[in-house]
């Protein structure tokens, strides 16, 4: 199938998950928060793998261990920072906003935050699309 359909479809539903959660409410099912957090969930998994082999595509046989530990470690950093950014990004939003929002203040925050995560997405949906070039089968 190769990686870029995969990067374009996983990033693409991601996109589209984002801006879902992005519309969630107080009075929003659970059932459709939990959707949703499933399928950004999918999307997520459907992206690691291309990205990884993306990453190492132009490594030297030798060296792929080496590279995939490398990425695996940014990875896990990059989803350090990222939660931290986008929970800080919540919290900021929400206590800007109690005055206008009040008791809704938290979940408008976590509107906010879904929203800077679609941006994101958005972002990783053009590199999907205009980065990642198919490679020839050998």
């Amino acid at each position: 199938m190769g990686i870029k359909k995969i990067f374009v479809l996983g990033s693409a539903v991601l996109l589209i998950s984002n801006i879902g959660m992005f519309f969630l409410t107080m009075e929003t099912p659970l059932w459709v928060a939990a959707g949703l957090n499933v399928i950004r969930n999918i999307s997520i998994g459907c992206l690691m793998m291309p990205l990884l082999t993306w990453g190492t595509s132009n490594v030297d046989f030798r060296k792929v261990a080496d590279a995939s530990s490398l990425l695996t470690s940014f990875r896990t950093i990059a989803g350090s920072v990222g939660s931290a950014l986008f929970v800080g990004i919540m919290t900021a939003v929400s206590t800007a906003s109690q005055a206008s929002y009040g008791d809704r203040a938290l979940m408008h925050g976590m509107n906010m935050s879904f929203l800077c995560m679609a941006a994101g997405a958005f972002v990783l949906l053009l590199i999907a699309v205009f980065a990642v070039r198919e490679t020839k089968n050998r």
